[in-house]
């Protein structure tokens, strides 16, 4: 088959599993040439070579599989990251938590932190990136999510300036830090996800309880048991009226909360 064939194919294909089947046949097509998408246009009528190899691509997107976890790589911020299944998919609205936490290093001169929950390790590697002087601590359940931010990690050489620990939390942590950041699972129990999210993504990544916000008030009696001056989390777009209740119960100094870009309830950043 040309291009413009397989394209017509491809996007046939993923109609009832994609928003836009047109673009995303057109980047697996672009990831199995080894092109960029411009390059299809110009070369409509080129043959396609392993075209059953590329089936192979297109029918495990047509299942719902993340597009991510086809090519083993996502775009986060200004760096690309290695994924697989096994780990979280760093999203668009995690950005604006790393710009919050940003702030407040470059205010208080912050030189060490800690991250939990670090998944493909997104977040420490943009801020370790960003701030040369800064170190970090990042712990996570999972085995496998740490082995793939170790990957990511000595990818852009950083492992002098990110510890990994498997631990639960901050657990058997005695390194004082000066702010915890986490991106941790937020999600009711019973919330219904689509086939692409529940069916690929982690589990232990995703609910944060029955209510979904258990973990992060776990999270929050921590850091104000450990003495720790700051901390900044990503929340549930619902969850704001929870969690504003159970700091203000704890007498924190200030909290300020942050939304999206879509307008919704995303994040919060508090002072104990």
């Amino acid at each position: 088959m040309t291009i413009k064939e397989t394209l017509n194919f491809a996007s046939e294909q993923l109609r009832s599993s994609c928003e836009r089947p047109l673009f995303e046949a057109e980047l697996l097509l672009a990831y199995h040439l080894h092109k960029d998408r411009i390059y299809l246009h110009s070369h409509e009528n080129d043959e396609v070579k392993n075209i059953e190899m590329l089936k192979s691509l297109i029918a495990r997107r047509a299942s719902h599989e993340p597009y991510e976890y086809i090519v083993g790589k996502t775009s986060f911020y200004d760096i690309e990251l290695f994924v697989e299944q096994g780990v979280l998919i760093p999203r668009p609205e995690t950005e604006l938590l790393i710009d919050e936490v940003s702030s407040i290093i470059e205010k208080e001169n912050l030189t060490s932190i800690a991250e939990i929950g670090v998944g493909s390790g997104a977040i420490s590697i943009v801020l370790a990136r960003k701030f040369p002087s800064l170190k970090i601590i990042a712990t996570d359940i999972s085995i496998d999510a740490l082995n793939i931010a170790k990957k990511n990690i000595e990818a852009f050489g950083l492992t002098d300036k990110i510890a990994l620990v498997h631990t639960n939390l901050l657990d058997g942590i005695e390194t004082q830090v000066q702010l915890v950041v986490s991106n941790p699972p937020y999600i009711a129990r019973d919330a219904l996800l689509e086939s692409n999210v529940i069916d690929y993504e982690p589990h232990t990544a995703l609910f944060g309880g029955e209510s979904g916000d258990e973990l992060l008030k776990q999270i929050i009696l921590q850091v104000k048991q450990k003495n720790i001056s700051y901390l900044a989390c990503e929340m549930g777009y619902d969850q704001k009226s929870s969690m504003e209740h159970f700091l203000t119960q704890l007498g924190v100094q200030y909290t300020k909360f942050y939304d999206d870009l879509a307008g919704l309830n995303r994040g919060f950043i508090t002072k104990f």
